[in-house]
């Protein structure tokens, strides 16, 4: 039941949705259990950046490639299982890190991070509801992860271009495209228009952000480039992303 997707054809009883809901909540505790208990007493803004780093989709669906549960899930839609094959071939051409850092062209199936929720809440409710013994499983599974963003503290791109520009940032109200998906624009004032779709606002938001930054940090390496009396492209030829 914890790897049967909800579109399975043979499906007699239920799918993996209810453990998935329970694994979510374990999984993000003993996360945050694991952070605040840690030596370094992180303060409560650092908390947050790696517990938004750590409990997300894209961080399980990269692990439950890693480890193989993508073989044993039970699924009867062939979009799904096109697009699952497509992120599996495209993770054997990253380094072992992969595919926790991806393109912004690479789409991450859901259904994959959703299986790595249901099998936490499985072996919570096997072991008799014990946080720990779930925690025993998956600290190794997520250690290198935790001691990366330990060492270097993550921020959101959504956040890092707030930062960058304060006072010209505005995220234009979403669209919903024709495929279904959310379509989000970053405004910055004097700098372009930056796009983002995803299949929620905080994925579209997110990668609006990450296209906006990517030109902004361009920018100010020219500047610095190009020294106090070099010439600077104007903002007006940057291209924008759609």
């Amino acid at each position: 039941m914890a790897f049967t997707h909800p579109s399975y054809h043979q499906l007699r009883g239920d799918c993996y949705q209810r453990l998935e809901f329970l694994g979510d909540a374990v999984l993000d505790y003993v996360i945050t259990r694991f952070l605040y208990e840690d030596s370094t007493q992180h303060s409560p803004g650092v908390l947050t950046d790696l517990r938004s780093a750590l409990v997300n989709n894209n961080i399980f669906a990269a692990l439950a490639v890693r480890i193989g549960l993508h073989v044993y899930l039970r699924a009867s839609s062939p979009q799904l299982l096109h697009t699952i094959d497509t992120f599996v071939r495209r993770s054997s051409h990253y380094d072992t890190h992969f595919p926790l850092e991806v393109s912004d062209d690479v789409e991450i199936p859901k259904a994959l991070g959703d299986i790595f929720e249901s099998l936490a809440g499985a072996i919570f409710l096997d072991s008799g509801m014990s946080l720990d013994t779930v925690w025993t499983v998956f600290y190794p599974l997520m250690k290198e992860r935790i001691e990366r963003y330990t060492a270097c503290i993550p921020k959101s791109p959504v956040r890092q271009l707030l930062e960058l520009e304060p006072e010209g940032t505005k995220f234009e109200r979403p669209r919903r495209t024709a495929d279904g998906r959310i379509s989000v624009c970053a405004h910055v004032l004097g700098k372009g228009r930056f796009y983002g779709i995803g299949r929620n606002y905080r994925l579209a938001k997110s990668l609006a952000a990450k296209r906006a930054l990517r030109v902004l940090h361009k920018l100010q390496e020219t500047q610095h480039t190009s020294g106090p009396n070099g010439t600077v492209a104007p903002a007006s030829s940057l291209t924008t992303n759609r």
